[in-house]
């Protein structure tokens, strides 16, 4: 007995489309990629990778807990959460792709406090007590270290020059698009 092409093709893509229904879409292999390659190499900054890469999109709510809405109001694809263990440190880092520089941009700007210590790395940077976050094209990047307060300042700087450069350069003259 043969079966319609169309069957199969369906019946393939139920699982899929049921996940879909449920508010649970899986972040696109090459989407993982793209995001990987933004990490650093724990090696430059004397750490490793304490956990394994954890990946978002519709499921963001998981990971940001009453905050994944802003995100997707201002078009969020896709998050990359990602743990180190350097030394006396931790350092979480946080990849948000939200898909353009405007929409990275308005995320960044709805979060930066009004009395933060700016930063020059991406397009804008500010640091904050254990935090360094900065827009730079698609992506919103959130770092966060626990340790001793001037360790961490110099890990925090370290991780975001790093992410920084595998974004890309900023055109000169331009702060954000």
């Amino acid at each position: 007995m043969r079966i319609p092409l169309c069957f199969l093709f369906a019946a393939a893509l139920l699982p899929a489309q049921q996940q879909r229904a449920r508010g649970v879409v899986a972040v696109a292999p090459a989407e993982k990629t793209k995001l990987a390659a933004l990490l650093p190499d724990p090696e430059a900054f004397g750490g490793r990778q304490s956990k394994a890469a954890a990946f978002y999109s519709a499921d963001l709510y998981k990971y940001l807990d009453g905050g994944a809405e802003a995100y997707r109001q201002r078009g969020f694809v896709a998050l990359l959460h990602q743990e180190y263990k350097a030394t006396d440190m931790d350092i979480a880092a946080d990849i948000y792709d939200m898909g353009d520089p405007a929409r990275a941009w308005a995320m960044y700007s709805a979060e930066r406090p009004g009395d933060c210590r700016p930063v020059p790395i991406g397009r804008e940077g500010y640091r904050d007590e254990g935090a360094l976050n900065f827009q730079q094209a698609n992506y919103y990047v959130k770092l966060l270290a626990f340790g001793d307060a001037a360790q961490t300042a110099a890990l925090l700087d370290t991780v975001a020059r790093d992410i920084s450069a595998k974004i890309g350069a900023v055109p000169p003259g331009r702060k954000h698009e």
